[in-house]
Protein backbone atom coordinates (compact mmCIF):
# COMPACT_ATOMS: atom_id res chain seq x y z
CA UNK A 1 0.00 0.00 0.00
CA UNK A 2 1.24 3.56 -0.99
CA UNK A 3 1.51 6.07 1.87
CA UNK A 4 -0.49 9.00 1.42
CA UNK A 5 -0.51 12.55 2.89
CA UNK A 6 -3.40 14.91 3.41
CA UNK A 7 -2.53 18.43 4.03
CA UNK A 8 -3.83 21.28 5.25
CA UNK A 9 -4.29 23.65 1.83
CA UNK A 10 -2.22 26.47 4.29
CA UNK A 11 0.84 23.97 3.70
CA UNK A 12 0.62 23.35 0.48
CA UNK A 13 3.07 25.16 -2.10
CA UNK A 14 1.37 24.94 -5.17
CA UNK A 15 -1.47 26.58 -6.89
CA UNK A 16 -4.93 24.23 -6.88
CA UNK A 17 -6.25 26.03 -10.15
CA UNK A 18 -9.77 24.84 -9.80
CA UNK A 19 -11.99 21.19 -9.34
CA UNK A 20 -12.03 18.90 -12.09
CA UNK A 21 -15.33 17.00 -12.87
CA UNK A 22 -13.39 13.55 -11.62
CA UNK A 23 -14.69 11.98 -8.11
CA UNK A 24 -13.92 8.37 -6.48
CA UNK A 25 -15.76 6.66 -3.96
CA UNK A 26 -14.43 5.08 -0.72
CA UNK A 27 -15.94 2.89 1.55
CA UNK A 28 -14.44 4.63 4.08
CA UNK A 29 -13.77 8.13 3.64
CA UNK A 30 -16.77 9.18 1.04
CA UNK A 31 -16.51 10.92 -2.06
CA UNK A 32 -13.33 12.34 -3.03
CA UNK A 33 -13.39 15.51 -5.30
CA UNK A 34 -10.36 15.94 -7.55
CA UNK A 35 -8.29 18.71 -8.75
CA UNK A 36 -6.03 20.43 -11.20
CA UNK A 37 -2.96 21.96 -9.99
CA UNK A 38 -0.52 24.22 -12.04
CA UNK A 39 2.71 23.81 -11.51
CA UNK A 40 5.78 25.48 -12.19
CA UNK A 41 6.27 23.51 -15.72
CA UNK A 42 3.15 22.08 -16.63
CA UNK A 43 -0.64 21.81 -15.73
CA UNK A 44 -1.45 18.53 -14.27
CA UNK A 45 -5.37 17.77 -14.10
CA UNK A 46 -6.74 15.45 -10.79
CA UNK A 47 -3.34 15.20 -9.30
CA UNK A 48 -4.94 15.97 -6.03
CA UNK A 49 -8.01 15.27 -3.94
CA UNK A 50 -10.03 16.35 -1.22
CA UNK A 51 -12.44 15.14 0.91
CA UNK A 52 -15.00 17.90 1.46
CA UNK A 53 -17.61 16.08 3.68
CA UNK A 54 -16.23 12.75 4.59
CA UNK A 55 -18.10 10.05 5.78
CA UNK A 56 -17.94 10.00 10.30
CA UNK A 57 -14.71 7.59 10.06
CA UNK A 58 -12.82 9.47 8.24
CA UNK A 59 -14.28 13.34 9.60
CA UNK A 60 -10.17 14.05 10.58
CA UNK A 61 -9.34 14.57 7.04
CA UNK A 62 -12.28 17.19 6.10
CA UNK A 63 -10.76 19.64 3.65
CA UNK A 64 -7.33 17.97 3.69
CA UNK A 65 -5.77 18.00 0.10
CA UNK A 66 -3.67 14.80 -1.44
CA UNK A 67 -1.04 14.63 -3.96
CA UNK A 68 -0.63 11.41 -6.10
CA UNK A 69 3.29 11.83 -4.62
CA UNK A 70 3.93 8.89 -7.95
CA UNK A 71 3.75 12.86 -9.93
CA UNK A 72 4.81 15.55 -7.87
CA UNK A 73 7.75 16.25 -5.28
CA UNK A 74 6.36 16.05 -1.91
CA UNK A 75 8.53 17.85 1.51
CA UNK A 76 7.18 16.71 4.61
CA UNK A 77 8.82 18.43 7.61
CA UNK A 78 11.46 19.35 5.04
CA UNK A 79 12.51 15.81 4.20
CA UNK A 80 11.30 14.63 0.89
CA UNK A 81 8.92 11.84 0.36
CA UNK A 82 10.53 9.05 -2.51
CA UNK A 83 8.83 9.08 -5.62
CA UNK A 84 7.24 5.04 -5.69
CA UNK A 85 5.50 3.37 -9.15
CA UNK A 86 2.17 2.77 -8.65
CA UNK A 87 -0.22 2.05 -10.84
CA UNK A 88 -0.97 6.29 -10.80
CA UNK A 89 2.38 7.13 -12.06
Amino acid sequence: DQVRYYLPTEDVRVALVGPTATSTACAYKGIASYFTAQLPDREETDIAWSYLSPLPDAIDIRGLVCFYNERVDIEIDGQPVERVRTRWS
